[in-house]
C-alpha cells in the first residue's frame, strides 16, 4: 500500500493532537502554523528560490520610488528619506500582517472545495486556524526590502529624535499590523458570504498597502477624510509619521489624532469580529 502523502500525515497528527485537549487561541495558531511550515519546508530548494523571488518582487516598487525621485526632489512634501520611512513602515506593517493573518485569502477556495467545514468541527477556535492556514516561511522574504527601506529612512530623514519619537516607530508598526489584521478578518468574513469575491477584496488589502506607501496628501481631501475617519488606513503610518517627521496634516486635524491609532484599530477589530461571527452564523456548507 502506498505511503500517505505528507499533508495527510500532518493533518492526521494535527487531528490527534486536538483530540487530546482543547488549546487556547495562541496554541491553536502556533500548532497550525507549525504543521503548514513543516510541509512547506520539505522542498527546501524550491522554498529558497521562492523566497528570493518574493523579495525581488517586493523590491520592484521600492525601485520605482527611487526612479521617481531621480526626477523630482519631493513627493507630497516628502523628501526621499522621508518617503522611504513612510514606505518602509507601510510595507513592514502590511507584510507582517500578511505573514500572520492571510490564511483568510484561501477561504474562498476552501469553501468551494467543501474543506472549510473541517475547520468548523474541530474543538478549537475557527479564526486562529484560518489565520495560520497554509502558513509558509516564504512570506518572510518581502520583509527584507521593507525593513531595509525603513532603516535607510530612519538613518537619513531629518528628524529631531526624542524618546517619544523613538517610541513612535514600533508604535507605528504595531498599529499598522493591527489595522491590516482587522482588514484581513473583514476580507475573510466577506468571502464566507460571497465565496467568489477574492479579487474584489484584494482591492482593499493590496490596494490599502499601495495607498499607505505614499503620502496621503497625493489623493485629495475627500479620499483623505475617508481614509482617516472611514476605513482608517491613515493610522497604519500616515498620522504617526506626521508626528515623527514634524509635518502638518493637510486636513488640519488636531494633533492628538497622531496618537489615536489604537482606538481606531480597536474599533475596526470590533467591527471585523462582529462581521466574522455573523458570517459564520450564516455559512452554508457546499458539501463534499
Amino acid at each position: 500500500m502506498a505511503e500517505p502523502r505528507l499533508e495527510n500525515r500532518l493533518e492526521s497528527g494535527y487531528e490527534k493532537r486536538f483530540d487530546q485537549r482543547t488549546p487556547g487561541t495562541v496554541a491553536t495558531y502556533a500548532w497550525t502554523a507549525r504543521f503548514w511550515a513543516r510541509s512547506a519546508m520539505q522542498y527546501r530548494a524550491s522554498m529558497a528560490l521562492t523566497m528570493v523571488n518574493s523579495a525581488l518582487t517586493a523590491s520592484l516598487e521600492l525601485l520605482g520610488i527611487l526612479v521617481v525621485f531621480g526626477n523630482v526632489k519631493a513627493i507630497g512634501g516628502f523628501s526621499l528619506p522621508e518617503a522611504l520611512y513612510l514606505y518602509g513602515t507601510a510595507q513592514a506593517a502590511f507584510y507582517t500582517s500578511d505573514l500572520l493573518f492571510t490564511g483568510t485569502e484561501y477561504l474562498a477556495v476552501r469553501i468551494r472545495m467543501g474543506t472549510f467545514d473541517s475547520l468548523l468541527i474541530r474543538p478549537v477556535g475557527v479564526l486562529p486556524q484560518v489565520f495560520a492556514d497554509q502558513f509558509t516561511p516564504r512570506r518572510l522574504a518581502p520583509l527584507v526590502p521593507a525593513y531595509t527601506a525603513l532603516a535607510v529612512g530612519l538613518a537619513k530623514a531629518p528628524v529631531h529624535w526624542t524618546l517619544l519619537r523613538v517610541a513612535m516607530v514600533p508604535y507605528t508598526l504595531l498599529v499598522g499590523v493591527a489595522v491590516f489584521g482587522a482588514i484581513w478578518i473583514l476580507v475573510g468574513a466577506f468571502q464566507i458570504v460571497a465565496a467568489d469575491a477574492s479579487e474584489v477584496m484584494n482591492s482593499i488589502t493590496y490596494g490599502g498597502q499601495y495607498m499607505t506607501s505614499y503620502p496621503l496628501a497625493l489623493y485629495g481631501r475627500n479620499l483623505m477624510l475617508f481614509l482617516t475617519f472611514g476605513l482608517p488606513l491613515a493610522y497604519v503610518n500616515w498620522q504617526p509619521t506626521l508626528y515623527v517627521l514634524d509635518h502638518a496634516d493637510p486636513l488640519g486635524t488636531p494633533s492628538f489624532l497622531r496618537f489615536a491609532g489604537p482606538l481606531f484599530a480597536a474599533a475596526l477589530w470590533g467591527l471585523a469580529l462582529l462581521a466574522w461571527r455573523q458570517a459564520l452564523r450564516h455559512h452554508r456548507s457546499t458539501g463534499s
